[in-house]
């Protein structure tokens, strides 16, 4: 019996699949298509309120505009872009991965939690920052 054809053969089918690698549909291993492309996903737009005094924003992934000043806005939603065209005196944040750019803030906190925030202003608030990766910046 004659073991080194088993060896090569077994060798050279070890070598063959080594050289394959899977596609997605057909495409080239090298392919840098994503599975998202033909998403049909549209970012939905919202109007703020603010009742007495406060606006509480609790959609995730949504672009909402408060028109007006608004004592306090609190953000829960996360992976958000809120827009406020007026005053605010207290924006808090307890939410992560939101953009909120806001025309006159004088305070802003980020409570422990909130991670990855970021409010453009032209004012310079005070800040609180219990998260990470926060940030406040001039539009």
């Amino acid at each position: 019996m004659k073991k080194f054809p088993i060896f090569a053969a077994a060798a050279f089918i070890a070598l063959g699949l080594a050289g394959c690698t899977a596609t997605e549909s057909g495409a080239p291993a090298d392919s840098t298509a994503s599975a998202e492309a033909g998403s049909d996903y549209v970012v939905p737009e919202i109007d703020g309120t603010c009742v007495d005094g406060t606006a509480t924003i609790v959609e995730d992934s949504s672009n909402i505009t408060l028109e007006g000043d608004c004592d306090n806005v609190v953000v829960e939603g996360s992976n958000s872009m809120v827009t406020v065209t007026g005053t605010v005196s207290n924006l808090t944040f307890n939410s992560s991965i939101s953009l909120v750019t806001v025309a006159d803030v004088a305070n802003v906190t980020f409570s422990e939690g909130a991670n990855g925030n970021k409010v453009v202003t032209p004012s310079v608030p005070a800040v609180t920052d219990g998260g990470q990766d926060n940030l406040v910046a001039a539009e």
